[in-house]
């Protein structure tokens, strides 16, 4: 923790040694860093190293400065700081106050206050007048704490907020004004103010938007419905303006608040990516990237510190792509691996970076270019009609889970029986809970139907045998693919739930192969 070593050359030179903890990342992954700071003999001057950047090594000067606005005492001598591990990459304005904090620890020669910044993580930017401004890095900084049991995490003052969704994880959470706050905390002359926890919603939050805003469009929202409880993947196809969009901006009402641990994951992906959540800390994300997105915008990417794209912003929540029609065949295959495995695997030279992106896959695009409400008013050469959404490959197609349409006519005065979102997700959230149960008495933990693998659902809990022997036959006729017999039963299993049946039967499988195969034939169901 502290090491006082007389040097042989210069008689009476003392040369202290300090650190405290900081975070670093790989992908979305925090990474704890050890920052030591060594005071010795040598020409005055900061002196940092252990792969930092050019922002990193630029703290010397703001840190040196804001020490002399706080009349705080600065080493006139040879200063080191060590970054470790050293083969991490270090970047950010974070590790301002943890230099800073290390530096002035140093040069106390108090035993004690050494140990206590040893057990210690601190993040925030400095500015010149020794005041701790806001950073990206407050909640994977105390994620990194709880994870590799460091007790107390010192955050900046404005990250309150974004903090609060992870007090009471098992990490002390601190917040201070200044560096100067820091040190006086550390030896015990001011008390800094915690971090207390914002509440859990119960229930979903209801707001402006609402299912009983849809007029009609009965089928289409049982097809939302039936996705949110089973976390499938669901196409929406109509003419203009019948409320595809409308039903996708909606279904985030429907489904369950996020726990404190998807909470937490959701926001630290937010704060790796350097954007401000634009939803409450337990509500659902929505993500909804313009049809001109990009791979990179997409999946993530990006040179050097690969960022989250919107594929893992939606993670525990709904990536709409609207107009998906408009999207290149190259950019939504890139979903592909997602859609399966739950995450995004960014390969770079030395390294495969994992980012999260377990999302609920919502698509919607018209008929044809038109958009013509009847096939009879459709202006589109036929030619045009079939190469219509010919960028959603076979593959892709093959990998959602639910089509559905809506329509264009209906009723003008909005009905008094049109059910609410608060309504419907009470059946999503004892679907779910039904799920959870079966799958954690499995022994597979708490799992929604989708995420569950194929071959245990088809090995251990498959439907009953009359059911089965029915997609047997599906298979066999060359109706569905080995993926569509998995994804059916994973279906039937979610419609079954919404029922409170034990096991899906024939009605369950012939419900979810029409749902699944609404876009293509399947005369005989």
């Amino acid at each position: 923790m502290v090491a006082s070593l007389r040097s042989p050359g210069i008689e009476g030179w003392t040369r202290v040694l300090a650190k405290t903890y900081s975070v670093a990342f790989d992908g979305i992954n925090p990474i704890p860093v050890e920052v030591e700071a060594n005071i010795g003999p040598g020409l005055p001057g900061t002196y940092i190293v252990g792969m930092a950047s050019a922002a990193v090594i630029e703290a010397k000067d703001r840190i040196k400065t804001a020490a002399h606005n706080r009349n705080l005492p600065w080493p006139k001598t040879k200063i080191t700081v060590n970054l470790l591990p050293g083969d991490i990459s270090k970047t950010g304005n974070h590790f301002d106050a943890a230099i800073a904090t290390a530096i002035l620890v140093a040069q106390s020669g108090d035993t004690d206050l050494h140990r206590r910044a040893a057990r210690t993580l601190i993040v925030g930017e400095i500015g010149l007048d020794g005041r701790l401004r806001g950073v990206r890095g407050t909640l994977p900084g105390i994620l990194c704490a709880h994870r590799n049991k460091i007790p107390t995490a010192i955050i900046p003052h404005a990250n309150i907020e974004e903090a609060q969704v992870a007090a009471g994880i098992g990490v002390e959470i601190r917040a201070a004004k200044t560096v100067g706050d820091i040190v006086a905390w550390l030896r015990g002359d001011i008390v800094l103010p915690t971090v207390s926890s914002c509440p859990n919603p119960q229930t979903p939050p209801q707001g402006v938007v609402d299912m009983n805003q849809i007029m009609d469009q009965s089928v289409a929202k049982e097809a939302a419905e039936i996705a949110a409880a089973g976390g499938h993947s669901l196409f929406l196809t109509g003419p203009r303006g019948s409320g595809k969009s409308m039903i996708a901006e909606r279904i985030p009402t429907i489904l369950p608040p996020l726990n404190q641990a998807e909470a937490i994951e959701t926001a630290a992906i937010y704060a790796r990516a350097g954007q401000r959540m634009s939803h409450e800390a337990y509500r659902a994300p929505f993500v909804a990237p313009h049809h001109s997105v990009s791979a990179a915008a997409l999946i993530g990417g990006g040179h050097g510190h690969p960022k989250p794209g919107a594929a893992s912003l939606a993670h525990h929540g709904v990536l709409f792509l609207d107009e998906v029609s408009e999207i290149p065949a190259r950019v939504l295959d890139h979903l592909r691996v997602p859609l399966e495995q739950g995450c995004v695997r960014l390969q770079r030279r030395h390294r495969i970076i994992e980012l999260p992106a377990q999302f609920l896959l919502i698509m919607a695009a018209n008929l044809c270019r038109c958009a013509a409400h009847e096939v009879s008013e459709c202006t589109c050469s036929a030619t045009t009609r079939v190469k219509y959404l010919a960028n959603i490959s076979g593959p892709l197609r093959d990998r959602i889970d639910i089509y559905a349409k809506t329509h264009s006519r209906g009723t003008v005065t909005p009905a008094t029986t049109v059910e609410s979102s608060a309504n419907i997700a009470q059946r999503v959230s004892q679907a779910r809970s039904r799920a959870r149960y079966r799958w954690e008495k499995a022994g597979f933990g708490p799992m929604i139907n989708a995420t569950l693998e194929p071959a245990v659902v088809r090995r251990n809990h498959p439907a009953d045998d009359e059911a089965m022997a029915m997609m047997s036959s599906f298979l066999a006729r060359g109706l569905i693919t080995q993926r569509g017999v998995d994804r059916i039963l994973k279906i039937a299993w979610t419609l079954a739930d919404l029922e409170g049946a034990p096991q899906p039967g024939v009605d369950h499988i012939a419900r979810a192969s029409k749902l699944r195969g609404s876009e293509r034939s399947y005369a005989n169901i």
